[in-house]
């Protein structure tokens, strides 16, 4: 598939202004696109895909310098908050979590999805909240991954085996399999892995907000390993828990009141409030 670069998705915007004269939404990728299509008027706004943040941001800073209206982006926090880093476009709304996934995880979704293809037997049985467990698990994860970025290492996490790290009675991590993954990944035996897990247990202790660091994605590598186990009814099969139908059921499973509970709705609203011509969510379910 061939990228289109920021500055012909912006002339595309500025085209289409022609036969559409509402808002536009600029968002990540299909899977946002897909969330927010629920949620969006599509008479008042046409949704774009920018294919990843930095074109989003890009997009919206090209647009912004030629006073073009009724722009508004969407993307993951990843890991600004924990950062610090803040953005100062109003026109641009970061998550309040690290990625959509998390929103979702964060929301009521996850219980109906546990209603849906867990066991009332096992679940009843599991010891600890599910959803603190998620975010515990994929803490540990998200302390590696914060690891790379500052160290520069650029460790690959395509294709982590979460089973291969993962308790599978408790879905707590085992730190030192983790690492030993990733490492393998990268192919970066020179690392020591006793230096990295003793990095890993330095940022954990210095957290305050899991909520800041943990991926969405994370989460439900974790919830399938789960749902095929300790959690879930003994038809599950693999392809009915894979993290794409989780993905799909948790974004269905969010409706309109996790919409106007969440930050990223409100921040909608707001923003239709300050540019009053346009409008970007359904008026059927207001605030």
């Amino acid at each position: 598939m061939i990228r289109r670069s920021p500055e012909v998705q912006a002339n595309a915007i500025r085209q289409k202004r022609q036969e559409h004269a509402g808002s536009f939404l600029i968002v990540e990728g299909r899977d946002d696109r897909l969330f927010f299509e629920h949620f969006v008027d599509d008479a008042a706004c046409s949704i774009t895909v920018a294919d990843g943040k930095q074109n989003v941001i890009d997009v919206i800073s090209i647009l912004e310098a030629d006073q073009f209206p009724g722009i508004i982006g969407v993307v993951d926090a990843d890991l600004d908050h924990i950062e610090g880093y803040q953005y100062s476009s109003n026109n641009l709304i970061v998550l309040e979590t690290v990625d959509l996934e998390a929103l979702l995880i964060r929301s009521p979704a996850l219980d109906h999805i546990l209603i849906e293809l867990g066991s009332r037997e096992k679940l009843s049985e599991f010891e600890g909240d599910v959803r603190e467990v998620l975010v515990s698990a994929a803490t540990w994860i998200a302390c590696l991954r914060l690891y790379s970025k500052r160290t520069e290492l650029s460790l690959r996490f395509k294709d982590l085996k979460y089973a291969k790290c993962i308790n599978a009675k408790s879905l707590s991590v085992n730190i030192e399999d983790l690492v030993q993954q990733v490492m393998n990944l990268s192919q970066r035996h020179d690392l020591s892995r006793v230096d990295i897990v003793a990095e890993l247990r330095s940022i954990h202790g210095s957290l305050d907000d899991p909520w800041l660091i943990c991926y969405g994605k994370d989460m439900i590598g974790v919830l399938s390993c789960g749902l095929r186990g300790v959690l879930g009814l003994g038809k599950n099969k693999a392809k009915d828990v894979e993290p794409e139908r989780i993905k799909e059921s948790l974004r269905l499973s969010f409706d309109w009141d996790d919409l106007n509970g969440s930050m990223v709705g409100q921040n909608l609203y707001a923003w239709a409030e300050q540019n009053p011509s346009y409008w970007v969510l359904s008026p059927a379910k207001p605030s």
